[in-house]
Formats: structure tokens, sequence, C-alpha cells
């Protein structure tokens, strides 16, 4: 039961927030760097790879900052504690939009990259080398992946290496953050495209109904069909033993996260195209964009899952979890007893500190 409820709050609720946010911020920030249509390609190389590198050097720079700032904020009031967080998570979640424009149009602009045999290939380049270097299982996301707005989640970003500033040299912290997003998340954007595009030019297309929103459901049905065959299958991988033969595993881990993938980038490519049709349809496209984007960081803040919108990338988790959208059954959601996790926080620090004094 619930399981059942942190499932259809997320497929429901939070990831079409999500999408929302994302086709906003997305179609506004394309609108504005190519709005010349005439554009040639090789005029457009500059805009995509400047979008690009911005992106990528903000989200570095962001994460660097949580890293940063976490033990100077331990102790502090909660309400500071909280704006901080939140203007962090709209910087990242924002110039995380911005690397994927500009990732997505650098690859538009390869000579051939549309064609199947350039989707396919560059899909199955990026998917092996996430695989060999143990990455692709972030590959996901939403429905079947929430983050929810904890201090320790938003103040402790992921990365490859999993270093720290506490634990290593900060040479080496900057290095690992810039890995994870040059070459990581570079990967999974590769993955993202190519898969994207394979469905739109040559996999769906000749099978939708062309007609308003009804080419948008095919999507959509497939990817709940999916969603629920990764959340049927989940255990059974996550119960697999060394025994069982160490390749089988890591093959039955690896299937389990393409499928996932699937799962995900159905979800938001139909419900983003849902949105285009339902979303307000007769507004003024600009308006209807900064509506999209407002409504789904403050929907996403209000529920405490923004962290859902910056899309991380990291290393595969060695108890193959493919499934965390626990939210309502946890006692910070809307169904038990809420306290301020700021506020646990700065209790524990508190509690170590005593514990750790000297008796005069």
């Amino acid at each position: 039961m619930k399981i059942t409820m942190d499932l259809s709050f997320s497929m429901f609720c939070i990831s079409p927030l999500t999408v929302l946010f994302w086709r906003g911020t997305f179609n506004m920030v394309s609108d504005l760097a190519f709005r010349d249509s005439d554009l040639s390609v090789s005029s457009r190389w500059l805009p995509a790879c400047m979008l690009y590198l911005t992106g990528m050097l903000m989200k570095i720079s962001v994460d660097l900052t949580k890293h940063s700032v976490k033990d100077v904020l331990l102790n502090k009031e909660p309400w500071l504690q909280k704006a901080s967080s939140t203007i962090l998570l709209y910087l990242d979640a924002f110039f995380g939009v911005v690397m994927w424009v500009g990732g997505f149009n650098v690859l538009y602009l390869i000579p051939g990259g549309t064609y199947w045999y350039s989707l396919t290939g560059i899909f199955f380049i990026a998917s092996i080398i996430l695989m060999l270097i143990k990455a692709f299982h972030c590959s996901g996301g939403v429905p079947l992946a929430l983050g929810m707005d904890e201090f320790e989640n938003v103040f402790n970003p992921s990365n490859y290496f999993n270093t720290k500033f506490e634990c290593n040299h900060c040479f080496k912290v900057i290095l690992d953050t810039f890995f994870t997003y040059s070459v990581v998340h570079t990967l999974v954007i590769c993955c993202w495209w190519s898969m994207w595009e394979l469905e739109n030019r040559f996999i769906f297309y000749p099978c939708e109904i062309t007609v308003k929103d009804i080419k948008a459901w095919d999507s959509v049905i497939f990817s709940y069909f999916l969603v629920f065959l990764v959340v049927h299958f989940n255990s059974s991988v996550q119960s697999m033993k060394e025994e069982d033969g160490k390749l089988s595993k890591v093959a039955a881990s690896n299937l389990m996260a393409f499928l996932a993938f699937l799962a995900s980038l159905n979800f938001w490519r139909g419900i983003w195209s849902l949105m285009d049709f339902y979303f307000f349809p007769s507004m003024n496209l600009w308006e209807n964009l900064l509506l999209s984007h407002v409504t789904g960081f403050l929907g996403t803040l209000l529920t405490g899952t923004s962290l859902t919108l910056t899309q991380r990338s990291a290393r595969d988790s060695p108890t193959t979890e493919f499934i965390n959208f626990y939210y309502l059954s946890k006692s910070g959601g809307w169904l038990g007893s809420r306290r301020s996790q700021y506020e646990d926080l700065d209790q524990q620090a508190e509690q170590v500190e005593y514990e750790g004094m000297e008796p005069v």
C-alpha cells in the first residue's frame, strides 16, 4: 500500500512538476539562444557551445559552493539554511537545464548526427562507456527517483569518486566534480539525446496518430508499463548474490538500469508533449513558458523535492537500487509528523559536541 501511494504521488505530482520546470526553462533558454531561425549551422556552434560550457561550469561552481558552506550553515538559523538551500537549488536546476540545452544543440550540429545509424552509434558508445565506468544507473530519473530537500542531501552533492572537502584535498574534490560533469553527465546527455531522437524519428513516429495530443500517449503508456516492470523486478535484482555469478548480476543490474532509463525518458517525452497541448494552450508563448518555469520550481520547493530538478550524476551504488520515490511513507512526508530537518541536524551536531566535551 505504501509503495503504491509513493509511486502514485511521484507519477502524478512531483514528476510532472519536474518536467514542467524543465519544459519552461529549456524552451526559454533555447528561444533566447537560437531565436533567429536563419542562423547557419556554423553560426549555431558558438551559442550551443557557450550554453554547454556555461551550464557545466556553473554546475561545478554550485556543487563546490555546497561543499564549502555546509559546515558554515550547520549551526545557523533554520531560515538562513532554508534560504541558502533554495538559492543553490534554483541555480543548480537552472544551469543544469542550460547545460542540457547546449549539449543537445551541440549534438544536433554534428554532421549526419540525426541519421538512425549515427543516433544508434552515439547511444551505444555513450551507454557502454557509462557501464564500463559503472555509472549507467544514474541515467534514469523521475518518476522512479526523487530528490528530497534535506540538509544532508542538498549540501552533500554527489560526484563520481565521492570526494569531500572534509576527507580529501580540495584539489581532488575540484577534479572529481569536473570529471563528473564533463564526462559522466555529458555521456548521460548523449544517451538521452540519441534515444529521444531515435524515438522521435524512427521508433514511435510511424506508429503515432499525429492528431493533436494523441501522439503523446504512446510514450506515456510505454513509460507506465516500464515503471511497473522496474518496481516489480527491483527486489529480485537486489537479492541476487555473488554466488549467482558476478557477470550475471552485473548484466541484470544494467538491464534493469536500461529499463529505468527508458521509463524515465518516455515519461519526460510523453508528459512534455501533453503539457504543450494542455498547459494553458491559449496563453502567449513566453508567458506560458515563464509560468511553467515558476510553477515547476515552486511546486517542488513547497513539497520539499526541488533537488529532483537538478539531474545529478554519480557512480553506481553497490546496492543496485533502482527506485527511490519514497515520500509519503517517510516521517518527513505529508503523512507523518514533520520536523525541520535543519533543526534535527543542528541538534545532532550539538549532541556530538556535548558528548565530546571533557568532564571538569
